[in-house]
């Protein structure tokens, strides 16, 4: 407890440390482009593309969902940047989902126009042309938990052009509430912050649909309930704190149900995960590896087994039940979507106690809190509302920047 309390402080003094630090370097950077354009002319990629921006190697999955969308049923024509390390998996995951997308360089990206930029993480929108039109897209749906510093996750100092103004010109949530939590710290959220459905969860309910014959490209049989866990990252993961006793368990797990585990990418490169992830392995769990999509085995499952990763909220709007094991309560928003999900789902004691769970989950799902969840979120399944809420966004602020210039 004196450990998070440390990590708590650190980090209320370190935040806006870090926040004026990104916004001087992109104060330099945009000199320094300023003086490019007006030396050597304006540099465009391409003003009929819209670009999306990948920060780590978490918001790939993101930033690719999204562009499919866009590419594949908004007929608009999309690029991706990201630091140079991200190359080869962006355009191995593209080839992998038939995505006619470029990839330029982060450098390239940062000193030219675009049609529109399209963010899923923060801080590197300090470092683009401000008179381009910008998107925050929420990267998936985090509604409900805290972080360490103790403030509300989903927006919560991912958007200032200073600590006190957004950088983009629009941002999407995915739920209501985001709004009121944004607008709450800082009034001028509200009048940028929009709601839509979330491009993951359309991939995800796409996929769902496609259950028994997804279930066969994976090699999934169909003799036992495919069991999910999912990991978020940090101590009290359920990873971190139950890791030994789920290897140790598998066989006793395995008698029943086919185990699949989703590791957060954070918590995966561990030498104790690691350790733990080949033990289940050997012992013939599905292990998803950091670099390959977790949506189609989610897609797949009958029950999962969660910590507070938000990655329970995309299983609770699928419908599937799910068991919470190692899930600390305090890190959660009272009132939040996790906190609902939580309270109103399954609790194993230990892992010996989780067959047991898994079994009255499957027996008994819990529909009441999947129609409250889901009468949350007025966009869901409604993949056309993100599309055109996007595409306008482009149209509206290139419009606007035309008449302040006139």
């Amino acid at each position: 407890m004196r450990f998070q309390t440390g990590l708590s402080r650190l980090s209320q003094l370190t935040i806006l440390p870090r926040i004026w630090f990104c916004y001087l370097a992109g104060l330099s950077i945009a000199v320094l482009r300023r003086l490019l354009w007006t030396t050597r002319g304006t540099p465009v990629e391409n003003t009929e593309e819209i670009l999306y921006v990948a920060k780590n190697g978490l918001s790939v999955l993101y930033v690719l969902e999204n562009a499919r969308l866009l590419s594949k049923r908004g007929n608009a024509k999309c690029a991706v940047t990201a630091p140079p390390w991200l190359r080869r998996e962006i355009e191995q995951r593209a080839r992998e989902a038939n995505l006619c997308i470029r990839f330029t360089p982060l450098h390239r990206a940062m000193f030219a126009k675009w049609k529109l930029i399209v963010y899923t993480h923060h801080y590197l929108g300090f470092c683009f042309d401000r008179t381009t039109p910008s998107v925050y897209v929420s990267h998936g749906i985090e509604t409900g938990k805290k972080t360490l510093y103790d403030t509300l996750y989903t927006y919560g100092f991912k958007g200032m052009r200073t600590p006190r103004e957004p950088v983009y010109h629009a941002m999407i949530a995915t739920h209501a509430a985001e709004i009121d939590m944004a607008s709450r710290e800082y009034p001028a959220y509200r009048a940028v912050v929009t709601t839509s459905t979330d491009a993951v969860l359309e991939r995800l309910i796409f996929r769902a649909a496609q259950k028994h014959s997804l279930k066969t490209r994976l090699g999934i049989a169909d003799n036992k309930p495919v069991a999910l866990f999912m990991s978020t990252w940090g101590r009290p993961s359920l990873m971190a704190s139950h890791g030994q006793e789920l290897a140790s368990e598998a066989e006793f797990l395995s008698e029943d149900f086919q185990l699949i585990f989703s590791v957060h990418p954070k918590l995966s490169g561990s030498r104790r995960t690691q350790s733990v992830l080949r033990t289940l392995k050997a012992k013939g769990a599905k292990v998803i590896p950091p670099v390959i999509s977790w949506v189609d085995y989610m897609a797949v499952s009958d029950v999962a087994v969660s910590d507070i990763t938000s990655m329970c909220l995309y299983s609770a709007l699928l419908g599937i039940p799910i068991v919470f094991l190692g899930c600390s309560v305090d890190r959660l928003i009272p009132g939040g979507l996790v906190d609902e999900v939580v309270r109103h789902s399954s609790q194993a004691r230990s892992v010996r106690d989780l067959k047991t769970r898994l079994w009255d989950a499957l027996d008994r799902p819990n529909r009441d809190v999947v129609r409250r969840i889901r009468n949350q979120f007025p966009h869901l399944g409604d993949a056309a509302h993100l599309i055109g809420t996007i595409k306008s966004l482009a149209t509206t602020q290139t419009s606007s920047a035309a008449a302040e210039n006139a």
